[in-house]
């Protein structure tokens, strides 16, 4: 693989954190990426990406921006709707863009949801710089042709050629055309075809080429990635601040769920809860806390939407966040060897309690 000059890369990062926000940007950074625009959620993203010119009908190219890197829940108009309005949007300066979406919520439901929105790669927080750069490699050395059919536009959405089960129509040749380029599109509305495979040049790869390396060379400097993973580690002192800080919002919320229990505003604090749980279950495997992570992603379970604040519940989540305290305050990283397996042992009691009494 020829070695990629990074700095020639302008990419858009949206994301809600601020904290997770800059370590994205760090670590790009990092890699060598100069050009860096940067949206707190898709309503900033749309109005970025928005050209002021003339639309046209194909909408090629028509953004400095080369890849777009974006967190899949935030506020006002999430990553998924802003996908959909780069994949869809007569207004979208280019429907091919490669989009990497991000979540700290990367269950199998959410990952499809994505994938059929038209996402190229998915990113599971927590990531490391090596994970991040790998999906920068993916979308410029090996971008998948794209699907046009009534009812998708996006990167095709198979990675293995699968035998169809004999219930679902196959594509014949008679049904598919292959273009290769997006500015025939518009051309297409009086075609008689079904599908459209469009097999775009790979414009990035020959942007970001230098010459130099051959097929056994990474597309990224080793010591780049090294530099990457270097600007994490010394970020752990914010990263710890961050904690500190979602820990208060977390008892905070706590506290006004049990004096608003049965209220209308009560949803507004579980929801905060619900968010954070999601943060912290994203980003502490990135700084060497899997337990950190493991206790947010089972606190971002218990609190879903569905959830009713009740005595009993927010006892659970209090279980939660003692054992999110004594994962900072004793700098547990790692498994946490006998304390760890301790940790695990009580949230299992007190997620048993929570179920029996459900039961009951």
């Amino acid at each position: 693989m020829a070695r990629f000059d990074f700095s020639r890369l302008s990419v858009l990062v949206v994301e809600d954190s601020q904290f997770m926000r800059s370590l994205i940007i760090g670590i790009l950074r990092a890699l060598g990426v100069e050009r860096i625009l940067t949206a707190e959620n898709g309503e900033e993203a749309i109005a970025v990406m928005s050209p002021g010119g003339k639309k046209t009908q194909s909408m090629v190219g028509m953004t400095g921006v080369d890849i777009i890197v974006s967190d899949m829940f935030m506020p006002v108009v999430d990553g998924l709707m802003f996908l959909h309005w780069i994949r869809l949007s007569d207004k979208s300066p280019d429907r091919f863009l490669p989009f990497i979406m991000i979540s700290a919520a990367a269950d199998r439901d959410v990952i499809i949801k994505a994938r059929d929105a038209g996402v190229d790669e998915f990113l599971a927080k927590p990531f490391s710089a090596a994970n991040l750069a790998s999906r920068f490699t993916q979308v410029i050395e090996h971008p998948r042709q794209v699907v046009y059919c009534p009812t998708y536009f996006g990167p095709d959405r198979r990675r293995r050629n699968i035998p169809a089960k004999e219930e679902k129509r196959v594509n014949t040749q008679n049904d598919v055309e292959i273009i290769h380029s997006g500015k025939e599109m518009a051309a297409l509305k009086n075609s008689k075809k079904r599908v459209w495979y469009i097999r775009l040049p790979k414009k990035l790869k020959t942007k970001l080429a230098t010459g130099f390396g051959g097929n056994d060379e990474p597309a990224f400097d080793p010591e780049l990635l090294e530099a990457a993973e270097a600007k994490i580690a010394d970020m752990e002192g914010d990263y710890a601040d961050w904690v500190a800080e979602s820990i208060e919002k977390l008892v905070q919320a706590h506290h006004r769920s049990i004096e608003d229990m049965g209220d209308e505003s009560c949803k507004e604090h579980m929801a905060t809860i619900h968010s954070i749980a999601l943060e912290l279950r994203g980003q502490g495997g990135i700084f060497g806390y899997p337990l950190m992570t493991q206790f947010g992603k089972s606190l971002y379970e218990c609190t879903d939407e569905e959830s009713e604040a009740t005595p009993l519940l927010l006892d659970l989540i209090n279980s939660h966040i003692d054992l999110i305290k004594v994962v900072m305050s004793q700098k547990i990283k790692g498994d946490g060897g006998k304390i760890g397996k301790e940790l695990m042992q009580s949230l299992h009691e007190a997620k048993m309690k929570f179920k029996k009494s459900q039961d009951d």
